[in-house]
């Protein structure tokens, strides 16, 4: 597989969040890296996809040039690049709690390797799923608690129902180690005296130990939306075949996130109802009647390449864009912009009004096409 996505977090002091960002966002946009990264004053979280070379120098720069040494990274190959946008932000948090906790005083950190000799050997714990119950449901460890969370702010008003759990050994995880390593603390905040968190979260523990205490796909939070790292738990719910395919309800004014097998996806297209099938506000029809932004026209192309000619006829467009590309005989197509070129072929990462910039297209355009963004 040519595509490699990571996550990563560290929670340490960060002085100046928004030089930070600065830094970031360019550097993903020289090696074409999409994803989502977010940084605060607590720290940085991030969760990245790209060619594998370009995560290699990623990687190598964060850590050699912006002073995250040793940083660990929970890494999946994939067919394609997994995020279809790059988002760097300056948060209040990192990992949104919404309740005041000292991370420094975390649970024990623990590794893949003690929760399986602990699950071999029967030793007598608890094991607590720190993720939300969509997330629960399409995969977790066995015998794990479910907490009856739609986001993690709600931790800590769930609270009570493991209660009766408080003088046992107490071992947390979620999907790459953030969300339990601070929910591990607010638990020892609360008087839990033996609590534990599963160092690099599910993506660590399977990637070691496929096969064995983890049950079903993986909730991720890119365009996969489920990895597949073990077989189906859940059901689709129109056949009822096991499958862990997560997607939205196409229907606009439904969008609620469920369970559907390839087939049943066709078949219903992609909704979870025949009253959704048949609703008249569904994405696909979004797409093709909701007016984008204009933002230039193409000027020329070259088909042996696939490279486009186009002028900036209005605000500006970045490396990392999604567009829609139509015209007269070119019937609307989206792609991203994944390279700019200015008129003297050098890259660039923004084309701003009046410039005349080229980039590879995924598909045959012609002149006067609209270029417009998404």
């Amino acid at each position: 597989m040519d595509y490699t996505v990571i996550s990563f977090y560290r929670y340490t002091k960060i002085e100046k969040p928004e030089n930070l960002r600065e830094t970031l966002f360019a550097l993903c946009q020289k090696l074409q890296i999409l994803g989502r990264i977010l940084i605060a004053e607590e720290g940085i979280n991030g969760a990245v996809s790209g060619k594998k070379e370009a995560i290699s120098k990623f990687k190598d720069t964060i850590e050699t040039d912006l002073g995250f040494n040793g940083l660990t990274y929970r890494e999946q190959e994939n067919g394609t690049i997994a995020y279809h946008k790059l988002v760097v932000r300056v948060r209040k948090e990192v990992c949104a709690f919404a309740t005041a906790v000292d991370v420094g005083n975390a649970g024990v950190r623990i590794s893949p390797t003690t929760i399986k000799q602990w699950y071999d050997s029967k030793q007598d714990f608890v094991i607590i799923d720190a993720r939300n119950d969509y997330e629960y449901d399409v995969g977790h460890f066995q015998n794990a608690i479910k907490m009856p969370i739609e986001n993690f702010r709600e931790f800590p008003q769930a609270l009570p129902i493991l209660r009766p759990q408080q003088n046992k050994k107490i071992v947390l995880y979620c999907t790459g180690g953030i969300r339990c390593e601070k929910a591990s603390a607010y638990l020892k905040e609360q008087g839990f005296p033996e609590v534990y968190h599963l160092e690099g979260g599910v993506i660590n523990y399977v990637n070691q130990f496929p096969d064995t205490y983890w049950r079903g796909g993986l909730f991720v939070f890119d365009d996969r939306l489920v990895s597949d790292v073990g077989k189906p738990i859940t059901q689709c719910v129109h056949c009822r075949i096991k499958t862990s395919e997560y997607i939205n309800c196409h229907n606009l004014d439904c969008d609620t996130l469920i369970i559907s097998c390839q087939e049943c996806q066709k078949k219903m297209e992609k909704t979870c109802s025949e009253e959704c099938k048949r609703a008249p506000r569904k994405r696909t029809i979004r797409e093709q009647q909701i007016p984008l932004k204009i933002v230039g026209k193409i000027e020329n192309y070259y088909p042996k390449k696939g490279i486009a000619v186009m002028r900036v006829s209005e605000g500006k467009i970045s490396v990392g864009d999604r567009v829609g590309i139509k015209g007269k005989t070119t019937s609307l197509f989206r792609q991203q912009i994944g390279k700019l070129l200015d008129e003297g072929e050098q890259e660039i990462s923004i084309a701003e009004e009046g410039m005349m910039v080229t980039f590879p297209v995924i598909q045959k355009v012609r002149k006067n096409d609209l270029v417009l963004l998404d």
